[in-house]
């Protein structure tokens, strides 16, 4: 008998004092005549539903199953029909049960999109709200059919993008083509734009619309991986400012008006480190990989950069007769 607890009350029969429970049978019982005074007691200990490893010293015994998932379907909870080895003599009805069960498992679809969409951010080094957020659109996407027709790797990579822009991280199309060697970025940008009508008609879906990245918050993350200082920082972000000014300041007609925030921030990198003020001289090859454009790109942004040098570079940084020392475009 499982002696679960001890119960000093008196019994009516011999007058012993002590009463025990026993949990298997749901009994209290006198410990002298055996006289029952309660029975089918309800047992409100924890109820412990897994005992594979209840033969070990330090059992992980777990009250209840996994935890919910939001990201799968139906919180992720379900029966998993598991069959043994063809060598072991499997049962083919569980097999078959089994192998329909696989085709017509949604989360395993989702699943598969998480892992890619994990990978994407880990080789990017995005945040886990990034990649969480991410995943939430995923499924919006998913859920609303708008998937259809678009390949796995660049829906993965337009959601991240999506994501990236919903949390003010740049982050440029580029960057996510290097990284997805199964999407284009012509792949990426159609699935970003096909992505982006089903999340606006999705009520609710969305509780704001996405920033626009300016080319100046893509500064910062250049400069740095160029070895380039906080002053020559601080000036590519004031000529990028004047350049392409943030959302929600008067823009006016440019020569540079088109083109990509890569090919601007690289002309602008190369502008500034051209001064005399600049101690970091980066070569121009240096910067177009880091920038991700091509040097005829770079080239071509800076000869139309140059014709409104004095009204892009801060006075702080550079005198009008300093300018002189920028190389005549190509």
């Amino acid at each position: 008998m499982a002696e679960r607890s001890t119960y000093g009350q008196k019994c009516k029969d011999c007058g012993h004092i002590g009463f025990v429970e026993d949990g298997a049978a749901g009994d209290v019982t006198c410990q002298v005549c055996g006289l029952v005074a309660e029975s089918h007691v309800i047992d409100v200990s924890s109820e412990w539903r897994a005992f594979a490893d209840s033969d070990k010293p330090q059992a992980d015994r777990t009250r209840v199953g996994r935890a919910t998932d939001d990201l799968l379907s139906e919180g992720g909870i379900g029966a998993t029909i598991i069959t043994a080895s063809t060598k072991e003599g499997s049962n083919t009805a569980a097999c078959n049960l089994s192998r329909l069960q696989t085709r017509n498992n949604t989360d395993r679809t989702l699943q598969q999109a998480y892992s890619q969409i994990n990978r994407i951010s880990d080789k990017l080094g995005l945040t886990k709200t990034i990649t969480d957020t991410a995943q939430h659109y995923y499924k919006l996407v998913y859920e609303q059919k708008c998937s259809r027709g678009q390949g796995l790797a660049a829906v993965a990579a337009a959601v991240l993008l999506r994501a990236c822009r919903q949390e003010g991280v740049p982050r440029t199309v580029m960057e996510f083509e290097a990284v997805v060697p199964d999407a284009t970025k012509k792949d990426i940008f159609k699935a970003h734009k096909t992505i982006e009508a089903c999340l606006q008609a999705e009520e609710g879906a969305v509780a704001a619309a996405p920033r626009r990245v300016a080319v100046s918050d893509h500064m910062r993350r250049f400069c740095s991986h160029l070895g380039m200082n906080q002053k020559e920082s601080r000036a590519c972000i004031d000529v990028a400012d004047n350049t392409v000014p943030r959302e929600g300041t008067a823009r006016h007609n440019s020569p540079w008006d088109g083109k990509s925030p890569n090919s601007i921030a690289a002309a602008i990198i190369y502008m500034v480190t051209q001064l005399p003020a600049a101690t970091n001289k980066p070569s121009t090859t240096a910067i177009a990989l880091e920038c991700s454009v091509a040097e005829g790109t770079l080239q071509s942004t800076y000869r139309d950069l140059y014709t409104e040098k004095a009204a892009l570079i801060p006075k702080w940084f550079a005198k009008a007769e300093e300018m002189q020392h920028l190389q005549q475009p190509r």
